[in-house]
């Protein structure tokens, strides 16, 4: 009896194992395609500093994405590319800086955080997660580049929409930085000037234009 109960057991454990993982790929994939179905979407998230295991520092940002167009503003810069053009504004100076947008591939901003995995990393399923009632696939990319700005990068992807909940940054010294999706608007669309800088808006006491 006590052979056939531990079997049972046994049989139980192994299952439990199996439905609490899942093929990061797959996953991944899943995840892209949503978001690239969108014509676009925003987000609130707070930037977590950490130290130690502690949080040492709360920042709140607001990012908006449509394809390859974004606006993000974060504390006192705020930053808007129309896809060939970058305009970076400092509000409190009233500082204006315009650059040709011109994105590395190891770089990570918001039109390509759902697709970062496809290039310079590996990935594996970690395990569930539960962000704020939200269960979540827990993926971590290892980077294959030497130069990239991190090591890892650990995702956190609904189960239920495959929405990103937030992602951990992890750079060659082990600080981490964690972003948390506050706030997340799906298939959101915007004007088109949306993504360009309006002076009028924004007053500029200097301009320095980078573009060649």
């Amino acid at each position: 009896m006590k052979r056939i109960l531990l079997v049972v057991a046994l049989v139980v454990a192994s299952f439990a194992a199996k439905s609490q993982s899942a093929d990061p790929k797959t996953v991944l994939d899943q995840m892209s395609a949503v978001y690239k179905a969108m014509p676009g979407y925003e987000i609130s998230f707070v930037q977590k500093i950490i130290s130690e295991s502690e949080v040492i520092d709360r920042l709140n940002g607001q990012a908006s994405v449509a394809k390859e167009k974004f606006v993000i503003k974060f504390q006192e810069q705020h930053i808007y590319c129309n896809g060939p053009v970058l305009w970076t504004y400092l509000v409190e100076s009233q500082e204006l800086t315009i650059s040709n947008f011109e994105p590395e591939e190891s770089e990570i901003d918001p039109t390509n955080i759902y697709d970062i995995y496809k290039e310079g990393f590996t990935y594996e399923y970690k395990r569930q997660d539960n962000i704020n009632g939200d269960l979540v696939h827990v993926i971590e990319l290892i980077s294959t580049d030497e130069d990239a700005d991190f090591t890892n990068i650990v995702m956190y992807i609904g189960q239920n929409d495959s929405y990103l909940k937030g992602w951990d940054l992890i750079d060659y010294a082990g600080a981490k930085t964690a972003f948390e999706v506050s706030k997340f608007t799906p298939s959101k669309t915007f004007e088109a000037t949306f993504f360009e800088f309006d002076a009028e808006a924004n007053p500029v006491q200097h301009t320095e234009d980078l573009r060649y």
